[in-house]
């Protein structure tokens, strides 16, 4: 599939199975699965796939950075968050294996490293010793980037470093199921967050002054 549905699909997936039941575990999610989402993508090979690796490289960038304009002009408490559950040499370490496994896996060709369950398992530690409350949402986006790929018509190597890639044949990446889902995605997640514990708690208290 392509970056946007993608994107929009992969935060939707992680928003419904994990259901955040806070501000800032929901910003945090939202961030955490925009990058998980798309991470993927970053590996190379052709030309197309490393104008995709600038795209990631950017949604990746604009998130968190997002994520911190957010906090430092709201006070969600993520930063406390954080500190409260990490450290500074947790986020160092955790960043910076993140960056080596990101730089390795951009040189590999297109559906392999970076589409395989090793690459969503080393990176979700990374997150996770960064800051746990983001791991979750990580995980399920990256791996709903892996479920759409598989039912292209090109082979994903899932079980790297096996050789034997896998596909289910269904459609193609740019086809109708692409459209469909890029219409139905975005759909989902302004639903999800129209009705999430975080803004019925809102509309709650904003009701309850009239």
């Amino acid at each position: 599939m392509l970056g946007k549905t993608h994107f929009f699909i992969g935060i939707s997936t992680a928003l419904a199975v994990l259901q955040p039941q806070s501000v800032p575990v929901l910003v945090t999610g939202i961030s955490a699965a925009a990058v998980g989402s798309v991470i993927s993508d970053i590996d190379s090979g052709t030309s197309q796939a490393h104008q995709e690796a600038d795209k990631v490289m950017a949604v990746t960038v604009s998130v968190i950075g997002l994520m911190l304009f957010l906090e430092y002009k709201f006070h969600l408490g993520i930063y406390e968050r954080l500190m409260k559950n990490s450290s500074i040499m947790r986020v160092l370490t955790g960043g910076i294996l993140f960056l080596i496994i990101c730089t390795y896996g951009k040189d590999q060709p297109h559906r392999s490293f970076m589409h395989s369950l090793v690459a969503g398992f080393m990176l979700t530690c990374c997150v996770n010793i960064v800051y746990p409350d983001a791991g979750p949402y990580f995980a399920v986006a990256f791996l709903s980037h892996l479920a759409l790929d598989l039912l292209n018509y090109k082979r994903v190597k899932i079980f790297w470093p096996l050789k034997k890639g896998y596909s289910l044949r269904f459609c193609s990446a740019d086809g109708w199921v692409n459209r469909l889902l890029l219409w139905l995605g975005p759909i989902a997640l302004a639903a999800e967050l129209i009705f999430s514990a975080p803004a019925v708690r809102l509309v709650d208290r904003i009701l309850s002054i009239f």
